[in-house]
């Protein structure tokens, strides 16, 4: 209805009708409105017409999605899908995609990202699409960001090459609180066969194993992963 094509979006998971990490949901929204010259909406508002949503629409396990561009702003459930709990407990398939994100660290609405990677998706019934830049690192996931596990140590790609997710973050923190070790490194992706384990972690999936890319393949009982 009017909305400009290039837009910043946010997508809030709802757990009992309890918008989950709204603050910093908003922050990031906060950011890439001002990045993008747009006049962020207020937050007392935005919070107010979530949970508006929920009581009219009788929702309380679903996503929400906030866009703004530069005139409007819309704020709407939309269809969710969360893994199953076979998924979590047999991990999923993802395939590598060759292409990468411009301006990684703003959530900005891209049609050809999207598009090519849920066409991967739908063609070869996977889970995920695995980015690759061009110099053969992986970076994130199309709508996820990624950890891999080696020995006692995990990996994800440094914040300068990713959206930096909110799970992702919390991930983080509770990698520091277990006391586990964190590389912030970006892995080629023809290196993989050196890790044992690896996992998606995002608003829908939270943290969902990863059995294979590609030809890789990976334990989804590793006691780190675990």
């Amino acid at each position: 209805n009017g909305l400009q094509s290039s837009y910043a979006y946010e997508v809030i998971r709802l757990i009992k009708a309890h918008p989950l990490f709204f603050d910093l949901h908003y922050e990031r929204l906060v950011k890439t409105c001002l990045t993008m010259e747009f006049y962020p909406p207020q937050k007392g508002k935005l919070l107010e017409e979530v949970f508006l949503i929920t009581e009219k629409n009788k929702v309380s396990e679903i996503n929400i999605k906030i866009i703004v561009d530069q005139h409007n702003y819309l704020v709407f459930p939309i269809e969710s899908r969360y893994p199953s709990t076979e998924m979590y407990t047999k991990g999923v398939e993802c395939s590598f995609l060759f292409a990468e994100r411009k301006n990684p660290e703003i959530k900005v609405f891209r049609p050809q990202l999207s598009q090519k990677s849920n066409q991967q998706i739908s063609q070869q019934d996977i889970f995920e699409s695995v980015l690759v830049n061009d110099q053969g690192l992986i970076t994130e996931g199309s709508r996820s960001n990624l950890f891999f596990i080696k020995g006692n140590t995990m990996y994800t790609a440094p914040y300068e090459l990713v959206l930096g997710g909110i799970t992702r973050l919390k991930v983080m923190e509770i990698i520091d609180q277990l006391g586990f070790k964190l590389k912030m490194q970006a892995l080629n992706y023809q290196q993989l066969s050196a890790y044992q384990a690896a996992f998606i972690c995002g608003t829908s999936p939270g943290v969902l194993p990863i059995k294979s890319i590609d030809k890789y393949h990976f334990d989804v009982q590793n006691p780190l992963l675990k």
